[in-house]
């Protein structure tokens, strides 16, 4: 099995067929991986996969997380705007409830397509 470096170990243990076998305690990190990957994936479709010869980012470089307060600097808006329309920007990823970040790359790249 072809597995993106870094998820390995992790997909190993989630065993995807039988969520059962997932650890109670390892369930919350589980369902974060999860949402990154799915969020990485739809990225991957919707910007296009290219002809595959790009030097692919790791998954650090590409999933940089920044706080709201960094996210309304980088876009020209306050914090109370960034709050307000979080649910409906891309590069939204919630933590958990109350833990709100922001992916860089993801921030930047629409940033870029709206000034376009």
């Amino acid at each position: 099995m072809t597995v993106i470096a870094g998820w390995r170990e992790n997909l190993e243990e989630i065993a995807l067929l039988d969520p059962a076998l997932v650890p109670q305690e390892r369930i919350a990190a589980v369902l974060v991986q999860l949402a990154a990957l799915q969020s990485a994936l739809a990225a991957r479709l919707i910007l296009g996969s290219g002809n595959g010869n790009e030097m692919q980012a790791t998954p650090q470089e590409s999933e940089e997380l920044i706080k709201p307060d960094q996210a309304a600097v980088l876009l020209s808006v306050s914090v109370d705007w960034i709050y307000r329309h979080a649910s409906g920007l891309p590069f939204t990823k919630r933590l958990s409830r109350k833990a709100l970040r922001f992916s860089k790359a993801g921030l930047l790249k629409w940033r870029a397509g709206k000034r376009g």
